[in-house]
């Protein structure tokens, strides 16, 4: 970080980025954010504080019920502190009259052109304030640069991402007026555009990450909040829509209009503000999400394990396979074919705990292995046999909450959150007070004695949502949500320091909680739910731009036994089925999905024929050739992103490493009636480079594709529909 002032302004040059700030009356106000080589702007920027604020008894500030980036409390207050300390900015402010202060931590982020910023309130006064809304980020002066007006239909285009079950990673795309933001008249622009979600399943409706790319001058600029809890992303103009002013970002996690938070300061307390990641460089969509990658790598992501130095390939029985209703005889049959398929782990999904007779999402909070499932020996048993197997052994929970029948359920209130005096939940899920020592000493034990019986992975689900928190201690529900997940993330930090050689696993509906709040704290992340094989393609290129390659777990389940069919399990071995997996195509499909990040597998593979586990087995063997490449790689998106209702497509996803020499291309023709497709890769245009299918290798299976030097394109032909092959491209040096 390099600083650059004069008696009015301050300039802080990091990696790609520049942050700019004025001199005002009131001390350092910020102003814009742009490429470090070209940080003004053709329309002059009117600065803001770095921060907003607002408290009960006060205005909001400007445009309150439509612009959450503009309120009133921050421009009375004075700067009373500008330090460096190391990587980070801290700005020091004060409102004198109510004796209220902000501190903005911003630290730039090595080898990234990425600022990660938290705000503090503090109540330095006798009486208590009311804080209602505390930003995390509100950069100023977002592309101010080019000649095109900022409202220009080919200006700027937002980038932003759909969530839903089953249906994760729906990137949407649109200009500012599409999206609600453009000039109305002489005076500032009363629209903004917003983005929210309220609740513990913090994704279940859009990701907390924005991508604003300019297309004139080829800058993008990008955010991430970093929570499971309640946020908000706003993105709006100040100032004049003609002669001063510009676009700015704004990001919480503390917004009594959002999700209904707010928080009672006494004197001397306060509170701190969710974090959140923002930056910019030259480039575009793929641009960004490099710089995101590389910081969610190097900045957020645990450590593997003691004693790890690959993610493993793990075996789930749940999808498409077991359904919850383990018993030994179906373990074992899966054990031995997981095994000889090439897992390193088996993991034991939902239904350990439940009787035969039991539904299992009835049985939650308890934890005690079934009785009549797994025979003399029971789940110890079970456990010994993967072992045995030369597998690493995974079990499945749901660490947070407790079901109605439990004997957990006759704990007293204070095991519970709590909301309007009651319990928050009911029926399968109450869901668990993590600020409780006693709840954390009980969970811990649950987990110490799935790990003394030979767990090495614990995956922890978390299938319904909290809602709008906890309330119990006068505080709004939001501010109690808030906590109960920073009390879940220190106790999980607690786990791994306890037990350094476990692999945590984090999963709710599959990628209801895609966050780097929880996703800085598990090793491994479950990212859909999604049960068919040809509807996967949309969601794994969708969330590799919100998730590592490294943690992110993608469904392969060659020889599924589906949902409608789970009552069926014979099913995989009538002439039928077997007749409709022949070719072989499903599961190489199913296998490609795998090679796209952490391969996850399942499915009734002991069923499967020599052909299909050959190919099952040569899928796991690449994943295991490669995995250390795709786990350091950066994703591209050569046809862009499909979405999943468009069956008449084609897709692909590609793996660059950093020298962008080499690149993995997984490419699936789903539905489309085209059976050729070009695949121009950016920036490879005049690179001299070789083309191999690496997957699947046999004579039979391979496609005619064929790679043009001069524009840096492949061309490849599948004669069938719900076809996928994996390809490898390395650049020739002259």
């Amino acid at each position: 970080m390099k600083s650059y002032s004069d008696v009015t302004s301050l300039t802080l040059t990091h990696e790609q980025l520049a942050l700019g700030f004025e001199q005002t009356d009131k001390g350092l106000w910020q102003s814009e954010l742009n490429t470090a080589s070209n940080l003004k702007g053709i329309v002059p920027p009117r600065p803001a504080p770095p921060f907003q604020l607002s408290i009960a008894g006060k205005p909001y500030g400007t445009l309150s019920s439509m612009v959450s980036g503009m309120t009133g409390l921050p421009d009375e207050m004075k700067m009373t502190t500008q330090e460096i300390q190391g990587d980070t900015l801290l700005l020091g402010y004060v409102h004198e009259k109510l004796n209220l202060t902000v501190e903005v931590h911003m630290q730039f982020i090595p080898g990234v052109s990425v600022i990660r910023q938290r705000t503090i309130v503090r109540n330095l006064s006798e009486q208590p304030i009311t804080i209602t809304h505390l930003s995390s980020a509100s950069p100023q002066g977002i592309a101010g640069d080019g000649i095109r007006p900022w409202s220009h239909s080919k200006k700027i285009k937002v980038h932003y991402c759909r969530q839903t079950w089953n249906g994760e990673g729906q990137w949407r795309s649109g200009s500012l007026e599409e999206l609600g933001l453009y000039p109305t008249s002489t005076h500032p622009t009363a629209s903004s555009i917003h983005w929210s979600s309220v609740g513990s399943q913090s994704t279940s409706r859009y990701l907390p990450m924005l991508i604003i790319e300019d297309l004139e001058t080829s800058k993008v600029w990008f955010t991430q909040i970093e929570t499971t809890s309640n946020w908000h992303l706003e993105l709006g103009y100040r100032g004049s829509t003609i002669n001063k002013g510009g676009l700015f970002l704004h990001a919480d996690g503390a917004d009594e209009r959002y999700g209904g938070w707010y928080h009672v300061l006494g004197e001397g307390e306060s509170y701190e503000s969710v974090p959140v990641a923002y930056g910019c460089c030259t480039g575009g969509f793929n641009q960004a999400i490099r710089q995101l990658t590389k910081y969610r790598r190097d900045t957020l992501k645990p450590a593997l394990p003691t004693g790890m130095s690959v993610y493993p390939l793990v075996f789930n029985d749940y999808m498409n396979c077991l359904w919850a209703d383990p018993t030994e005889e179906k373990l074992r049959r899966q054990i031995d074919a997981a095994a000889d398929c090439g897992a390193d782990f088996y993991c034991i999904d939902a239904g350990w705990f439940a009787s035969l007779k039991q539904n299992w999402g009835q049985g939650l909070g308890d934890w005690i292995p079934s009785k009549d499932r797994f025979g003399k020996q029971g789940l110890k048993g079970i456990f010994d046999y993967i072992r045995s197997k030369n597998l690493g052994i995974g079990i499945w929970i749901e660490m947070e909450v407790c079901g109605e029948e439990a004997a957990l359920a006759h704990k007293p209130d204070s095991w519970f959150l709590v909301r309007h005096g009651e319990r928050v939940g009911g029926g399968p899920r109450w869901f668990l007070n993590f600020s409780n020592p006693e709840v954390r000493q009980y969970i811990d034990q649950v987990i110490t004695s799935l790990i003394d019986l030979g767990a090495t992975l614990i995956r922890n689900d978390c299938n319904d949502c909290i809602g709008s928190g906890d309330n119990r201690d006068g505080q709004s529900a939001a501010s109690g949500l808030l906590q109960n997940m920073r009390d879940f993330y220190s106790f999980i930090d607690e786990v791994r320091m306890k037990h350094p050689h476990i692999l945590l696993e984090n999963c709710s509906s599959g990628g209801m909680r895609s966050d780097y709040g929880m996703l800085s704290h598990f090793h491994l992340h479950s990212t859909s739910d999604q049960e068919h094989y040809a509807d996967n393609p949309s969601i794994i290129s969708g969330l590799l731009a919100a998730v590592l390659p490294e943690q992110a777990e993608f469904w392969a389940y060659p020889y599924p036994l589906v949902y409608d069919q789970m009552g069926n399990p014979g099913l995989v071995h009538t002439p039928s089925y077997i007749e409709s997996m022949s070719s072989g195509e499903q599961t190489i499909f199913n296998m490609v999905n795998g090679l796209c990040g952490n391969m996850y597998l399942s499915g009734r593979i002991d069923a499967a024929d020599s052909l299909n586990k050959q190919l099952i087995q040569e899928g796991t063997h690449l994943y295991k050739q490669y995995r250390s490449y795709l786990h350091q790689s950066y994703p591209v998106w050569p046809l862009g992103f499909v979405q999943i209702g468009n069956k008449q497509a084609w897709n692909c996803v590609g793996f660059a490493d950093e020298e962008d020499g080499r690149l993995l291309l997984a490419v699936w023709r789903l539905g489309s009636a085209e059976p050729y497709q070009e695949i121009t890769i950016p920036g490879w245009n005049g690179a001299e480079a070789t083309l191999t299918q690496i997957y699947p290798v046999s004579e039979q299976f391979a496609v005619p594709a064929s790679y043009n030097s001069y524009l840096g394109s492949l061309t490849v032909h599948f004669p069938l529909t719900n076809q996928a092959r994996y390809f490898e491209l390395r650049k020739i040096d002259r």
